[in-house]
């Protein structure tokens, strides 16, 4: 299961309580007030996975100052294939 990030605009404080309140002690989901402090963009960038990291950021600011706070879908970690299976045992 997709856990959940809410990301609360430090201009809408009273939205964190509420979403905290409101998801309660849900394992899915997790609740942060935005920390980020002017304007963060570095070199400009030009790979396909950094204009998509451009795109997304646009889209999280213009939901913080449109609703006051962004939901972002995380990704569960992929299981590491590549560990052995501690239970077989060495064959000698």
């Amino acid at each position: 299961m997709a856990r959940k990030l809410y990301i609360v605009s430090v201009y809408r404080p009273e939205l964190l309580d509420g979403l905290l309140l409101h998801l309660g002690m849900s394992t899915d989901a997790s609740v942060v007030l935005d920390r980020r402090h002017g304007d963060r963009r570095a070199l400009p960038r030009t790979t396909p996975e950094a204009l998509g990291s451009e795109r997304r950021r646009a889209d999280i600011d213009r939901a913080l100052r449109e609703h006051g706070f962004a939901v972002i879908e995380l990704e569960d970690p992929a299981p590491d294939a590549a560990e052995p299976d501690a239970a077989e045992p060495d064959a000698c």
